[in-house]
């Protein structure tokens, strides 16, 4: 029979986050990285991965042409991502713009995955013949104007109708 000891060894649970860093790393940043994160008790801290330079970064859209860093975090200590976004803030020498902490589960990672789909190439509606839906050409323009005269018409029937009854 297992000791509680060893129940609760295996229910140890890690905390992963997902740290992105726009524009240039300073050197030795990794290392310096991973000090910070010594109060969260670090399990791993993957290399660098860095995207190409991009006109509108995807977690910085106050920014321009710059390249994104990504490092993917994991730490034994339960916290947030945004009490890690701060902590690494204050402990880092980056700014506050230019860094971004995503969790394991965090929706707006979840989003940018649903929408980055790779499987088939981006087609604008604008450029698709059918956009779906009812053609709305009866509700615009000069059909609309008529319908609209067509109704005031009626209403002022109705309202001459319950003047003359009273």
């Amino acid at each position: 029979m297992k000791t509680f000891y060893h129940y609760l060894m295996e229910s140890k649970k890690t905390y992963k986050f997902t740290v992105r860093i726009a524009g240039d790393v300073p050197e030795k940043f990794t290392k310096h990285l991973e000090t910070a994160l010594d109060k969260y008790d670090v399990v791993k801290i993957g290399s660098a991965k860095r995207t190409p330079i991009q006109e509108k970064p995807l977690d910085f859209p106050q920014l321009q042409n710059m390249e994104v860093t990504s490092f993917d975090v994991e730490v034994n200590y339960p916290t947030t991502s945004h009490i890690l976004e701060r902590y690494l803030v204050d402990q880092c020498v980056i700014p506050h713009s230019h860094i971004t902490v995503r969790g394991e589960f965090d929706p707006i990672e979840q989003q940018q995955m649903e929408t980055t789909d790779e499987s088939k190439p981006y087609e604008a509606l604008l450029n698709t013949e059918d956009m779906g839906g009812e053609s709305a050409q009866k509700s615009v323009a000069g059909n609309r104007v008529m319908d609209l005269l067509k109704e005031l018409e009626t209403a002022r029937k109705e309202r001459d109708k319950e003047t003359t009854n009273e």
